[in-house]
Parts: C-alpha cells; structure tokens; sequence
C-alpha cells in the first residue's frame, strides 16, 4: 500500500508540471511601398509564458523591409507571440491634418518559433498573415494564409492581450 502511495505521488507531481524550451528565430517583412518602413514600428503581443529575448531589428529601406533575428523562449503548446507593425500615416479631412495608424499582424498557429526563408509580404489587402505549421506524413508543411482583416480569423487564433510590447 505504502509503495503505490509514493507512486502516485511521483506520477501526480510528473503530470502537474509544465515543459519549456528556447529557439531562435529569423523571418523578414516585406512592405507594400505605400507604407515606408522608416514610419512602421514594431509590437509583440506576449501570451501564455511565450516572450521573446535579444531581438535585433534590422531595417532595411531599399528594399521596405524588416529582418526580426532573436530568441523566444516558450512553454510548449503556446504559440509565438503575436507580432504588430503599426504603420503612422497621415490623412486629410476637411483641411484638416489627422494621424492615421495602419496595423499589420503576424499570428502563428501550431508553432512555438518561426524561421522562413522567404520574405512575408504586408500590402494594404494583406493586413494580417496566418502561419500555420501542417503535419504532412513525416515532415511538417509551412502554409501563409492571407487575410484582409482579423474578423476573418476565429478568435481563438489570435492572441491579442491589453498590453503590447515595442520591438524597435
């Protein structure tokens, strides 16, 4: 009796407790020329033990686009952090000059890192891109599925808080 007393108490506790990990990441954005990079500033949404550390930003203006080299270190089975580059535009209304904010997301879902080699590509119809990692026989297939605006997108996939850390 005492014996599988102690058993249990080392399944229990085995069972109770959470893995962890670290990698490192590296993926560019690439932006429409209508939204010059030197006017996009760059904001992670960190959720459910997942941040990210060492983050270098290297912006790059000849070609419009962001290089995002760091770590991120995760509980497994939560996603990387949601990432947000907000545009700062100007409009015109009525002779009058108002600050306009264009938001682009980046969500992941089913992965816990995100390294690619091709650039992922920002434009006025492609607000928010959807990285999801498929298991296709053996080996794991990178889909980038494109969306206009995140009412496309069931809640659940998007993991947005009230608090946004600035990358850059």
């Amino acid at each position: 009796m005492k014996n599988v007393f102690f058993v249990y108490i080392l399944f229990s506790i085995q069972s109770w407790s959470q893995a962890s990990g670290s990698s490192d990441f590296s993926f560019t954005l690439l932006f429409d020329w209508k939204f010059p990079v030197e006017n996009i500033k760059l904001y992670v949404y960190e959720k459910n033990g997942n941040y990210l550390e060492n983050v270098l930003c290297i912006t790059d203006k000849e070609t419009n686009s962001i290089t995002l080299i760091g770590g991120n270190h995760y509980i497994v089975g939560a996603k990387f952090p949601t990432l947000v580059c907000v545009y700062q535009g100007l409009v015109y209304r009525k002779d009058t000059i108002l600050e306009k904010n264009t938001l682009f997301y980046l969500i992941t879902n089913g992965m816990e890192s995100l390294t690619l080699e091709e650039p992922l590509f920002f434009s006025e119809k492609n607000n928010v891109l959807e990285v999801k990692r498929r298991r296709k026989g053996e080996s794991f297939q990178t889909e980038i599925l494109k969306h206009k605006d995140l009412q496309f997108l069931p809640m659940p996939s998007v993991d947005i808080t009230n608090e946004m850390l600035r990358l850059n």
